[in-house]
């Protein structure tokens, strides 16, 4: 009999310890996604804000009767920019 309970309480602490490493891990992802979300939301609102500027040159150098592939391009990164950093917040907690 007492070989059955030392067999238990290692299966116990083998059973906890993978408990623990997994709700280690699943908090860093978390964590880790939080981070992410968070700087891409950042460049999103920053280029946002930036992205206009560039409108002025591709506007005096490329004028021409349809719309440059350049133009378009910006137009699409505006609104990727746009959409991205919508929601964007400065938190200094």
């Amino acid at each position: 009999m007492k070989g059955f309970q030392s067999v238990r309480r290692i299966e116990t602490a083998a059973t906890t310890a993978a408990t623990t490493t997994l709700r280690r891990g699943q908090r860093v992802l978390h964590d880790s996604r939080q981070a992410l979300h968070t700087t891409v939301r950042w460049m999103g609102f920053w280029a946002a804000i930036v992205l206009p500027i560039l409108y002025l040159p591709v506007l005096a150098f490329g004028l021409s009767p349809r719309p440059s592939l350049l133009g378009l391009g910006l137009l699409g990164c505006h609104l990727f920019a746009l959409v991205a950093g919508h929601n964007y917040t400065y938190d200094t907690t």
